[in-house]
């Protein structure tokens, strides 16, 4: 077994860098993965997603997906996921005068306990809290 310091001495061995390690891109191998998992969950925020569905989608083991995502993003898709939905949320409330609970649903949550747990650790307060402070702001 021979060892390479650099992509020339390979290539003037005769040889070529393997496609996994792909030494000729600065960034990530895995970056198209990951954007597709991305673009899968903002397209379907709204719907009951689960590793399953992304993996099927992509093409990949949920197991093998999700390090993957986590090795890229530092978050799981999980947690990508609801800060999507948390987003949304966060712009309904202040655009819209949906209630609290259409609100969970329209942004994909089944469930409001997990709604609103979710929206207080990512923005410090309740969903309730966060529409008085913006309509304080406006005042």
């Amino acid at each position: 077994m021979e060892f390479y310091h650099d992509i020339n001495e390979v290539e003037n061995a005769g040889y070529r860098p393997c496609k996994r390690c792909q030494p000729e891109v600065v960034h990530s191998p895995h970056i198209e993965t990951v954007r597709a998992i991305i673009t899968f969950l903002v397209n379907h925020y709204k719907q009951p997603i689960g590793l399953k569905d992304i993996a099927e989608q992509v093409g990949l083991s949920p197991f093998y997906l999700e390090r993957l995502f986590k090795q890229e993003t530092n978050e799981t898709p999980r947690t990508y996921l609801e800060k999507i939905r948390i987003d949304k949320a966060a712009y309904l409330l202040k655009n819209t005068n949906l209630t609290n609970l259409e609100i969970c649903y329209e942004v994909g949550f089944q469930s409001p306990s997990n709604f609103y747990k979710v929206f207080r650790a990512l923005k410090n307060c309740s969903p309730s809290e966060y529409r008085k402070e913006l309509l304080y702001e406006m005042d």
